[in-house]
């Protein structure tokens, strides 16, 4: 389950090194939680936009997805949390050409500054220089999440589901997520990587920053609000989010009126006109937003 976690990272991480995409709705979306009617369905629907790290010791976790799941039967996030396959998981993090391990691709300098970052964090310690071979995407994941105990509302949501004995499943395979991770070259993800170190931001301040866009709410600009103007790889728009929202607005239609049901994936799959929601509604659907606010600890 943490070996998911981190993988789950790995997109909105990459939001902090790379520049936002423009957004063209005509109307402008905000809201984390959704409402879905429409076309007869005679079961309500929820759509709710979660993050893969939150900073708990500012804001309290929110209650509003967690009252949903007493109104649900089933619960699908973007993958099954109980068939997850760990050695397919593991085998995924890894480079599997050793000329592009990242101390090969790296420069000195930022080799320099990576290696106390590796030291900060328990996972990354205790795989010595195997961690060279992590993916970048994914080792900066893992170094953003700091000791590895930053919650996750993802996680927290499919527990207190499991506690409530809602039924889970997934939108998503696992192959079907590291195949659109792995559209981006490893020199381009060293790139991405080595853009992070030299902003020299700790972990600690970028899941501070990170949460405070979050709970702004505003889907429609999220990645743009997160990002520094730095170049991302082309394909990562088109892979990691536009064809991934088309195939879960896809899975998600079927489901629909069936039985109550809660969807949670990450928030940057909602917005935009390539969003999850404005797909959902070009398929006829209606999704109103059900406005909540976040609070702060005292």
């Amino acid at each position: 389950m943490k070996t998911y976690i981190c993988l789950k990272t790995i997109v909105i991480c990459i939001a902090l090194i790379i520049t936002g995409f423009a957004t063209s709705f005509a109307q402008q979306k905000k809201g984390l939680l959704w409402e879905i009617s429409g076309k007869g369905m005679t079961h309500p629907a929820y759509l709710y936009g979660t993050i893969h790290m939150y900073d708990t010791s500012v804001y309290r976790l929110p209650a509003a997805p967690f009252a949903i799941l007493d109104k649900v039967k089933k619960v699908f996030f973007e993958l099954d949390f109980g068939h997850i396959d760990a050695a397919e998981m593991m085998n995924a993090m890894y480079i599997t050409d050793s000329t592009q391990f990242i101390d090969k691709l790296l420069d000195a300098p930022s080799l320099a500054k990576l290696k106390p970052l590796l030291a900060s964090s328990p996972i990354l310690q205790m795989l010595g220089d195997k961690a060279y071979a992590i993916k970048p995407i994914l080792l900066w994941s893992i170094i953003a999440g700091g000791d590895g105990k930053t919650p996750s509302i993802d996680m927290e949501l499919y527990k207190a589901a499991i506690a409530k004995k809602d039924s889970v499943g997934g939108l998503e395979t696992v192959k079907e997520e590291m195949d659109a991770l792995n559209t981006i070259s490893i020199p381009a993800q060293v790139q991405m990587l080595k853009d992070a170190i030299l902003k020299d931001v700790s972990p600690k301040e970028s899941l501070a920053k990170l949460t405070a866009v979050y709970t702004k709410q505003d889907i429609e600009n999220l990645m743009k609000d997160l990002s520094e103007g730095a170049m991302v790889d082309a394909n990562f728009n088109e892979y990691l989010l536009v064809k991934r929202n088309v195939v879960m607005a896809d899975r998600i239609a079927p489901l629909l009126g069936k039985e109550p049901v809660l969807f949670c994936m990450g928030a940057m799959h909602l917005g935009d006109k390539t969003g999850v929601i404005a797909l959902l509604e070009k398929k006829g659907y209606t999704l109103k937003n059900i406005p909540f606010n976040f609070e702060k600890n005292d």
